[in-house]
């Protein structure tokens, strides 16, 4: 599978963020855009499992990255790496849903390019160990 047909799915509901971070990664990624939690949810629901990587903002109205959070753990999800965007969260909260990292408003490209792209590297491993049988 090349970079190019793995995709990211951004989920803030401020339109501006989501320009940005799309703005990161759209040369290697196939981005999908959701404006809160709910829309995360559906998409999720429809090919989670072909999700490079969840960019979550936490602070969303009607439902919250932590309702994301529930679904993913709910739903088996845990492979698939969560990312945190937010300027404010209950980063123990956050934790302890598992989340691969914690990006902090407002973004600096290289640090959030270079973090993200770490991250669905190291999860791209643990996969290929797994398959492999390795623990």
């Amino acid at each position: 599978m090349t970079q190019q047909q793995k995709k990211i799915l951004i989920v803030d509901d401020k339109s501006v963020n989501r320009y940005i971070l799309s703005g990161i990664f759209e040369n290697e990624y196939d981005i999908q855009e959701c404006a809160d939690g709910s829309e995360a949810i559906e998409a999720l629901e429809q090919g989670g499992e072909d999700t490079a990587a969840v960019l979550l903002d936490i602070v969303m109205p009607t439902c919250d990255g932590f309702a994301v959070l529930k679904y993913m753990k709910e739903n088996q999800l845990q492979d698939v790496p969560v990312v945190l965007i937010s300027a404010n969260v209950n980063i123990h909260k956050a934790y302890s849903y598992e989340v691969a990292d914690y990006i902090q408003k407002p973004f600096q490209e290289p640090v959030v390019k270079r973090r993200v792209e770490s991250i669905i590297e190291l999860f791209e491993k643990k996969k290929q160990m797994k398959a492999k049988g390795s623990p």
